[in-house]
């Protein structure tokens, strides 16, 4: 894990051109996230110790990181979006709709724009238009097959709508 966070962290230095309270903030950011995704999905256990960190970093943090302050009217806006779209997407996983499912796999990280944003924020429009691309491909790394065998769906499935539902078809028919 520790691995990964630090390639993380890299990476959004580069992307954030450098910027180290921009890259402070995008971690902050997505510690809180992946503890309120652990405890609602369950699929971690989270310890008395992650719940305390995490509101540690909600109230004391994230409201005293620089980057953050000098933005706050520009990123709030775009947090509240990105939780109400994950809160979204946990409602619509639990759907046997088609579009509903589509709909929860695009959805779910939308904390992806906060970062694209930040680097508006830290580089300028051209900057932002450069990086997103690299940006979005970092962190939508998912696959939707993937996705959709994760919340329980046979292996690898052939789908296909029918009336807005998914229907399971065996490897051996087409559709």
């Amino acid at each position: 894990m520790r691995e990964q966070t630090d390639s993380q962290h890299q990476f959004l230095l580069q992307v954030l051109a450098q910027h180290a309270e921009a890259t402070a903030f995008c971690e902050t950011v997505f510690g809180i996230s992946q503890t309120l995704d652990d405890i609602i999905d369950g699929d971690r256990q989270i310890t008395a110790t992650d719940v305390i960190g995490a509101f540690w970093d909600a109230m004391i943090e994230l409201p005293g990181n620089t980057f953050y302050r000098a933005h706050e009217t520009y990123l709030r806006p775009l947090l509240a979006q990105a939780l109400q779209d994950w809160t979204d997407s946990v409602a619509l996983e639990h759907s046997q709709s088609s579009h509903d499912a589509s709909l929860a796999f695009v959805l779910r990280d939308q904390l992806t724009g906060v970062v694209i944003q930040c680097a508006y924020l830290v580089g300028g429009q051209a900057w932002m238009r450069d990086i997103g691309p690299t940006i979005r491909r970092y962190f939508h790394n998912e696959q939707l097959d993937d996705y959709l065998q994760g919340l329980g769906w046979a292996e690898k499935p052939r789908l296909r709508s029918v009336a807005g539902r998914w229907v399971r078809q065996s490897r051996e028919v087409d559709a």
